[in-house]
């Protein structure tokens, strides 16, 4: 029990020297389309609308995504 805890322990700390893939591609992976109701929008100030427009804008050009229609 005591070696195997040992084992357990000494695993945890180590770090992952694995290569991370595109970080376009991970971006894309775990980010989504800002589309906020009108009435959210109309709230919003100019700082965030022009924060959420980038976003959007960069989503739209590393991962091909599209205005609603």
């Amino acid at each position: 029990m005591g070696k195997a805890l040992i084992l357990c322990l000494a695993l945890a700390g180590c770090s992952t020297t694995a290569p991370i893939g595109n970080p376009r591609e991970v971006w894309c992976d775990h980010n989504q389309p800002r589309r906020p109701s009108l009435a959210v929008v109309q709230a919003m100030s100019r700082a965030e609308l022009d924060e959420m427009n980038a976003f959007n804008g960069q989503g739209a050009k590393w991962c091909g995504w599209k205005a609603n229609a």
